[in-house]
């Protein structure tokens, strides 16, 4: 029984860790972008700019939809890495309140996953 408790406070616990604000980096590495139900137009624009001009990576949210307070109401993300590595992201508002969404572009050598989309 005391097992099953502490699983659940833990299972609990990491579904309550869900990153509420916009993350982002784009070191040499490896570059990501965490986009939540808090993400505003404005923070997208001054983050498309720095992975364009930092990293040659075009992130194109045009076709996202935006509440009057400026978050996100329904994203529609495209990215092009310029170096092979593109995709495309949808989601929903109610989707983002449970789950973030972004991109990540591993630069590694021998990187397992180089590039992912989606569900963060």
């Amino acid at each position: 029984m005391k097992k099953t408790i502490l699983v659940l406070v833990g299972i609990l616990i990491l579904s309550c860790s869900k990153e509420s604000e916009t993350k982002y980096s784009t070191d040499s590495e490896k570059v990501f972008l965490i986009i939540t139900e808090n993400t505003t137009e404005s923070e997208l624009t001054k983050i498309a700019s720095e992975f364009k001009t930092d990293k040659n990576i075009i992130v194109d949210f045009s076709k996202t939809e935006f509440s009057e307070n400026g978050k996100i109401k329904n994203l529609n993300l495209e990215v092009d890495c310029n170096d092979g590595f593109k995709g495309t992201a949808k989601s929903s508002g109610i989707i983002l309140k449970g789950k973030n969404s972004g991109f990540s572009r591993d630069y590694a050598k021998n990187s397992e996953i180089p590039f992912v989309i989606g569900a963060m």
